[in-house]
């Protein structure tokens, strides 16, 4: 094979040309503080307004209710972390899902440090929760529900919006007080795939990245109804409302904005593409080795998302298929890209009922924007044989 295909979009996108060629200005020329009150850091706020502006409209949000950060985990930081100290007078007890990403558990175990209760709820076997689940986990002390939109791992895709609407009407009733809970959703895989209206789903703070949308790593936003009650978790100077203290990378930021401008414009288009390869590669593969396992939703998923659990053929092992096809030129993963390095076995796989072997024997496909028809094919083709080698080998 004379190229690489690259089939890892939910771990990290390529910057898309477009992106870096608005960013250019910035990076060579244009690289005054945004604080500075002379010209230059003028037009560097001016820069970081015109990029808060585009962010906001295209989650339905006002843009003094976007912040920037870093990345998806220091929004989901600061988002977790903030609401359980500003409103731990209020009550001590949040929900969460057995399916978050890490950047989400992580912060919840650490609410537990301090002395809070964490509900983590159980998933069904596409890996999602229920509206009703939620309403039953709610108490007069609960202050935050968390719910990720749609799963890293396996693309399965939360009711967001009855989830939202449930919340919305226990506000003020006796499960909830002083506009409590919030809803907090990580929604990294959703934005470049699902049209969302923030305040229209009853969501009060969302998560959200450029490195998801071919923009830059590096660059990404926080959500926050106005109104919505926040201790900052990082302190520092004023940038970003107090709550994300230091410089902004304001090159980044514009790239974001960017990536975003050709989202709006191409995403509806590239993600009918990509349902219709998601679903072709799902069918040849289980017609060739119906032994294999799709994880998720079968249709009720993000475009671009295929997890597959392959151990059943001979306890085949998930890294074992990953290297067999980085020999071959395939570029696809095992799990989350965060979670690699834990040694047990991926925690989302094992929430939807599957055995330790399967779990283990999982690989993630994601398709993306420079993903082609042919590659597919060959996707299609080298996948089978790799994993019948690898029967064979047994």
């Amino acid at each position: 094979m004379n190229h690489r295909v690259y089939l890892d979009y939910a771990a990290a996108t390529p910057l898309d040309v477009r992106v870096k060629q608005a960013m250019d200005e910035y990076l060579s020329h244009g690289g005054a503080n945004p604080s500075g009150l002379y010209h230059e850091g003028r037009e560097s706020q001016r820069a970081l307004g015109e990029a808060r502006k585009t962010v906001a409209g295209f989650v339905g949000a006002k843009p003094h209710e976007i912040i920037f950060t870093s990345s998806t985990t220091e929004s989901n930081n600061i988002a977790i972390l903030g609401v359980g100290m500003a409103n731990k007078q209020n009550g001590m007890h949040v929900v969460t899902t057995e399916t978050e990403h890490v950047s989400v558990l992580n912060p919840f175990k650490r609410l537990e440090e301090y002395g809070f209760e964490v509900t983590y709820l159980p998933v069904d076997e596409y890996g999602r929760v229920s509206a009703n689940q939620i309403k039953e986990a709610i108490r007069p002390d609960t202050i935050l529900v968390s719910v990720i939109f749609a799963s890293n791992e396996i693309g399965s895709i939360n009711p967001i919006k009855e989830i939202g609407q449930v919340i919305k009407g226990m506000k003020g009733e006796e499960k909830g007080k002083n506009g409590l809970p919030y809803f907090f959703t990580d929604a990294a895989q959703a934005v470049p795939h699902i049209k969302i209206n923030a305040d229209n789903l009853g969501i009060d703070l969302m998560a959200f990245s450029s490195s998801k949308i071919y923009g830059p790593k590096g660059a990404s936003a926080l959500y926050i109804k106005a109104g919505t009650k926040l201790s900052a978790v990082m302190v520092g100077g004023s940038q970003e409302n107090s709550l994300r203290p230091g410089t902004q990378d304001v090159a980044g930021i514009v790239g974001f904005a960017e990536a975003i401008k050709i989202t709006e414009a191409e995403g509806e288009k590239e993600d009918s593409q990509l349902t219709v390869w998601r679903d072709k590669i799902v069918k040849e593969v289980k017609e060739s080795l119906p032994e294999v396992l799709l994880n998720g939703h079968p249709k009720d998923r993000l475009a671009n998302n295929i997890s597959f659990s392959v151990a059943g053929i001979t306890g085949i092992k998930g890294e074992e298929l990953v290297m067999a096809m980085d020999e071959a030129g395939f570029a696809l993963s095992t799990r989350s890209a965060c979670d690699t390095k834990n040694p047990t076995p991926p925690h989302v796989i094992k929430a939807i009922g599957r055995t330790d072997s399967e779990a283990w024997g999982t690989v993630r496909i994601t398709l993306g924007r420079f993903t082609t028809e042919n590659d597919v094919e060959l996707f299609i083709e080298t996948f089978i044989e790799e994993v019948k080698k690898l029967k064979s080998s047994r």
